[in-house]
């Protein structure tokens, strides 16, 4: 009786469909675009704002497909830099491994802490699939601490080899004089880095509760920066 009971389970298993036995892919919303591209877009910690779910909009309707993850509101995480680190990276490998399956050329836009479990889950594909990718960071905090300079600690994410990693960071960070050391971290990690300055602009100044007018007017054009920075070199 349980030999059949067994049997009977493992039968049923198998009826099941593909997607239904795998892991599960972090809950995310969705913005379809009829073109060939695929933005994932990785909110910060503080969860996804209004204009980034604009921009998403406004992308999707230029052909630009959107996977808009907010970590810690898919994980019932407290919004804290620190909760990045309890993102399960087998989700992120999975979903990654989703886009590119769809056949679409695929760009990770990951903004601050949220960089973290990206690039870690980036780090297990093969080479192969990261060569395929092209990953945005926006001011990304890679740093265990950073209290001085020449003495930053980062944080374990694993071997790059082949990712293609643009940096985006705002003029007007306190992070801006870390941008060459971080440079050299990540190509030490065998990622294949460029960067843009964003004039004029402080982190996370599309949500800002005092932007500045350029600041204002900025936040409404996410859209295009980013999909400027799909189409540059560094991307294609």
């Amino acid at each position: 009786m349980h030999f059949g009971r067994t049997m009977k389970w493992l039968w049923a298993l198998a009826a099941l469909p593909a997607f239904a036995v795998q892991a599960a892919l972090p809950e995310y919303r969705g913005f379809p675009g009829e073109g060939t591209r695929l933005l994932l877009w990785v909110s910060a910690e503080r969860g996804r704002a209004g204009p980034e779910a604009e921009a998403a909009g406004r992308l999707a309707s230029q052909g630009v497909a959107v996977w808009s993850l907010d970590p810690t509101g898919a994980y019932f995480l407290p919004q804290l830099p620190s909760s990045m680190d309890a993102i399960p990276v087998a989700d992120i490998v999975d979903w990654l491994r989703a886009a590119l399956a769809s056949g679409k050329s695929v760009t990770v836009y990951a903004v601050s802490r949220a960089a973290v479990p990206v690039l870690r889950a980036a780090a297990r594909l093969d080479a192969g699939e990261r060569a395929r990718l092209c990953m945005l960071l926006m001011y990304p905090n890679l740093y265990a601490s950073a209290e001085a300079l020449d003495e930053a600690d980062y944080l374990d994410v694993g071997r790059l080899e082949r990712l293609r990693v643009r940096i985006l960071q705002p003029r007007r960070s306190a992070a801006t004089l870390w941008l060459p050391v971080q440079i050299d971290h990540l190509a030490g990690l065998g990622a294949q880095v460029s960067h843009v300055i964003l004039e004029n602009l402080r982190e996370g100044f599309w949500g800002r509760e005092t932007p500045t007018e350029y600041e204002t007017a900025e936040s409404r054009h996410l859209d295009a920066l980013l999909l400027r920075e799909m189409e540059s070199e560094a991307c294609k």
